[in-house]
């Protein structure tokens, strides 16, 4: 079974870029977490839809123009971890 991602209610999370860094408060947790890219533009593209890794991966290379690379998938895969780690995304069934 193929594994799909959802981000933490928008209304849970309080945005504020930093420079290189994006400050994100959650709400339920009470922690501001520093995230670098790409981990905002990963919960910005779960926002809209719940999503397969690959999914993922491949609105990220259309979004910031970037050729097809099998190691984008791994990078967001390790990404998804931290995050849900963080209680920032959510395992949810396909």
């Amino acid at each position: 079974m193929t594994q799909k991602y959802r981000a933490a209610p928008q209304d849970d999370l309080i945005w504020h870029p930093l420079d290189s860094m994006t400050l994100l408060f959650h709400r339920p947790s009470g922690i501001t977490h520093m995230l670098a890219d790409p981990a905002p533009a990963i919960l910005k593209v779960l926002a809209e839809a719940r999503l397969t890794t690959a999914e993922i991966a491949s609105r990220l290379e259309a979004a910031f123009d970037i050729d097809p690379n099998p190691e984008t998938e791994s990078i967001v895969e390790a990404r998804l971890a931290e995050l849900s780690d963080l209680g920032l995304v959510a395992r949810v069934p396909a």
